[in-house]
């Protein structure tokens, strides 16, 4: 014994031990998690679950204020494991080993809000540690190892708990000095396992006087005898009562264990997970009948019988019965089960009647006619069509009836529902989704006028459903059908709403008097902004559509960044299709270049610098005649192209051709000429006068006898300057200079020329002067024999006259 009384000792230390190291590593500032409540504030949380901690680290700063460590190894709560996070607000520790806490374990955690410590190894709760957390409203000590109840005085000090679960399979007795602390406690919801417990003190329960919602899970059943003592000390104050996750067949034995509940204070009534017969069922309904409670809640029952069910007569004034559910309701003999008339007074007077998951095939109008104050009707999941929902023959079904819900039922004509539907005289509200809703073509419905919502989703309707609602419809639910197009809907002037969530739409709808619109999950690639402008909504979905991601999509971007419209899903789901190169890329991230989305500005830039541009060359060509040059290029062209002129490279037929004006044409007879010709041996010079060969044009001649000239002599003056046919004859020797890669002009300088007076026409003119030599003549007689020998010695330069070619003779002139 001692030897294992050590082993243990050695355990208990290494487990510390363990534990301590990793409260290092848990307290280790580290920045948490962030993540949002859902009441939209930043909740500081982290998350240890399942990690095998402690001997796996978890690593917690001091901002933390959720913190999850359930399904790990804990053993222990020590002083120190929480004392730095003095923000924490909710504490998961469940499904771990906690055998114990040490005193002060939560003196630094007066923020605590929420602390789950279910199914662990707690034998005492007497001496938890409660009274620092004066903040905490929530605690779980459920599926811990204690057989008495016994809470202590600590409890006491939680004067802010709300809600207070506890209970386990071990309990074995419950009175009321356990219970006694809690007197002071505002508890209002208590959520008790009462397990298999032998013992009860008859007005244990009593003291609790402020709560209001009792919750008996009886999953390990209970003596019923206990459970009609605890029944009857029920307080007051409970207004609540749920039973949960029991056989009443097999623990009930057939005894009448609501009965207490008749003098109770109990409006509503929760049976949650139970299985029954008809036995119990009689004095389930009798209770209620006779009784305060004005809801009923039966969920997930299984029923063992034919409803052969003795209720005691009621009178209908007497039934407090205002709201009745049964919800997933299995009962393998529902084909033998009686008839059910004798509880139409049930019906009566309810106000709200839900029948789910049921397999509910059939209204009769005895039902549906009685019930004249229900205005809530929900038969979602059952076998319903519509004509066994309101048959034919009903005359005056559910006269109040306000709003219908048939989902998941076997509904198949829209067409029908709306004429059956018609009967119901005030129906405003309506779903049917899931169903099998068609809409045949040319089919015309006649809807009550008063329907403002609609829910007709997740069926097989197309387009044409449009001409089939009613012109009041409000709020309109058309999601998940066959929709293509959404046509012209000013007939249905009052909507506000309209949900067309994955339809196969391709085009945004343009929809006056709209707030709220959801279109996503379609195939719309393009969105008019001016549409979006135009239609003023609060409330847009659009997102996960097919988007075409071209310069246009920046306009949609602009609008949704300015817009006091509430865009849902924005950013992340919203990306593009096309092109490629965008695929599944947000679209509030794209980025265009200024070309490719402004191609008409830059368009408009490009012809305003063309424009520009033109005018000024025209400008230029105005001011320097270039059109004259360009004009007398193309002249040069034509006739050198046509030109038949026999020479060879080097060899001509003149010494020089004269270029000079009419007015210094007697200088150039009998001055020049006679200087020239009457040399020995004589000058072969060619002059227009006689020279040009008649029949053929100016320009060919000119350009015939400057190309058969070895040099050419322009005679200057005021009057050559002022010649067109002189700067003809410069414009195309210039141009001999270029083909021919030689230097044959001769500038001979009759008389002075300012440079000023020299038109813009003859801009080589004015730069051959400024950078070439030319021969000035000379006034005095004595300078004009030296002027002759250096012009004459410039046309004997490497001159070959052609040996085919006549010479003019002295004074011979061409006719």
């Amino acid at each position: 014994m001692q030897e294992l009384k050590l082993g243990l000792f050695f355990i208990d230390i290494m487990a510390q031990m363990t534990l301590l190291g990793t409260i290092v590593v848990l307290t280790y500032l580290s920045p948490p998690a962030a993540c949002v409540s859902s009441d939209g504030l930043e909740t500081y949380s982290m998350n240890c679950s399942r990690i095998g901690y402690p001997l796996s680290p978890c690593i917690v700063g001091p901002d933390i204020e959720k913190l999850d460590l359930s399904h790990n190894n804990i053993k222990i709560i020590q002083q120190q494991n929480f004392q730095n996070m003095t923000k924490l607000k909710i504490l998961f520790l469940q499904f771990n080993e906690i055998a114990k806490i040490e005193p002060g374990s939560f003196a630094k955690n007066s923020e605590l809000l929420h602390l789950d410590l279910s199914n662990n190894l707690l034998h005492v709760i007497s001496d938890l540690p409660f009274n620092h957390l004066r903040s905490l409203t929530y605690l779980d000590i459920t599926h811990n190892r204690f057989e008495t109840a016994d809470f202590g005085a600590e409890i006491s000090k939680l004067q802010k708990l709300h809600t207070l679960r506890f209970g386990n399979v071990w309990l074995s007795s419950l009175n009321s000095s356990y219970l006694f602390s809690l007197q002071a406690v505002p508890i209002k919801e208590m959520y008790f396992i009462p397990g298999e417990l032998k013992t009860y003190e008859p007005g244990t329960l009593n003291i609790l006087l402020s709560m209001e919602k009792l919750s008996l899970d009886l999953q390990f059943g209970l003596q019923p005898q206990l459970l009609i003592n605890i029944f009857k000390d029920i307080p007051i104050s409970t207004t609540t009562l749920e039973i949960l996750n029991t056989n009443l067949v097999k623990y009930g034995e057939n005894e009448d264990l609501f009965f207490p509940l008749k003098k109770s204070n109990i409006s509503t009534l929760v049976i949650m997970n139970i299985t029954i017969d008809d036995s119990m069922t009689t004095y389930l309904l009798n209770t209620v009948l006779g009784s305060n409670i004005k809801e009923l809640y039966l969920i997930g029952v299984k029923m063992n019988g034919i409803g052969k069910w003795n209720i005691q007569n009621v009178p209908v004034e007497n039934i407090n019965l205002r709201k009745f559910s049964i919800i997933d309701l299995h009962n393998p003999n529902f084909y033998k089960f009686y008839s059910l008339e004798y509880l139409l007074n049930i019906f009566k007077h309810l106000t709200e009647l839900r029948i789910m998951k049921g397999s509910l095939f059939y209204v009769p109008c005895p039902v549906s006619e009685i019930m004249t104050e229900v205005r809530y009707l929900d038969l979602s999941s059952n076998l319903l069509q519509g004509p066994t929902f309101v048959p034919d023959e009903c005359s005056d079904p559910f006269p109040k009836l306000n709003t219908l819900v048939l989902n998941r039922n076997k509904v198949a004509d829209l067409q029908t529902l709306s004429r059956l539907t018609k009967k119901l005289k005030s129906l405003s509200n309506i779903s049917v989704s899931h169903n099998d809703l068609r809409l045949a073509k040319e089919q015309s419905c006649t809807w009550l006028k008063t329907l403002k919502r609609m829910n007709l989703s997740h069926n097989s309707l197309a387009e044409n459903v449009f001409d089939c609602l009613p012109a009041s419809v409000e709020s309109l639910d058309l999601s998940y059908n066959s929709i293509t197009t959404v046509p012209n809907l000013r007939r249905l002037e009052n909507l506000r709403e309209i949900i067309l969530t994955k339809n196969s739409i391709v085009s945004f709808p343009e929809i006056a008097g709209l707030k709220t619109l959801h279109i996503d999950n379609n195939g719309i690639t393009h969105v008019n902004v001016d549409s979006l402008q135009f239609m003023g909504l609060t409330e847009l979905k659009l997102s996960n559509n097919p988007f075409e991601c071209s310069c246009a999509i920046q306009s949609l971007t602009n609008y949704i960044q300015q817009t006091d419209t509430k865009i849902l899903d924005w950013p992340h789901q919203y990306q593009c299709y096309s092109p490629p190169r965008f695929r599944n890329q947000v679209i509030k991230y794209l980025k265009f270049s200024p070309i490719e989305c402004k191609i008409p500005l830059f368009v408009g830039i490009l012809m305003a610098c063309i424009a520009a541009l033109v005018a000024v060359c025209v400008l230029l060509c105005i001011k320097y005649n270039i059109t004259w040059y360009i004009r007398t290029l193309w002249l040069w062209l034509k006739a050198k192209r046509n030109l038949d002129v026999s020479k060879v490279q080097n060899n001509f037929e003149f010494n020089a051709f004269i270029s000079y004006s009419e007015h210094d044409a007697l200088w150039v007879k009998n001055k020049l000429l006679a200087q020239l010709e009457n040399n020995e041996p004589p000058y072969r010079i060619c002059i227009h006068e006689r020279d040009f060969k008649p029949g053929k044009p100016i320009i060919t001649n000119i350009i015939d006898c400057i190309s058969k000239s070895y040099k050419t002599i322009f005679i200057l003056s005021r009057n050559f300057v002022k010649s067109e046919w002189c700067h003809y004859e410069f414009f195309f020797a210039h141009q001999q200079v270029f083909d021919d890669k030689k230097d044959s002009l001769i500038l001979l300088l009759l008389e002075p020329i300012p440079k000023n007076s020299i038109p813009d026409r003859f801009c080589k003119l004015r730069k051959l002067m400024n950078k070439s030599t030319y021969l000035e003549w000379p006034q005095n007689e004595f300078q004009q024999g030296f002027f002759w020998k250096r012009l004459k010695a410039v046309l004997n330069l490497d001159f070959h006259p052609c040996s085919s070619t006549s010479v003019h003779k002295k004074g011979q002139l061409d006719p």
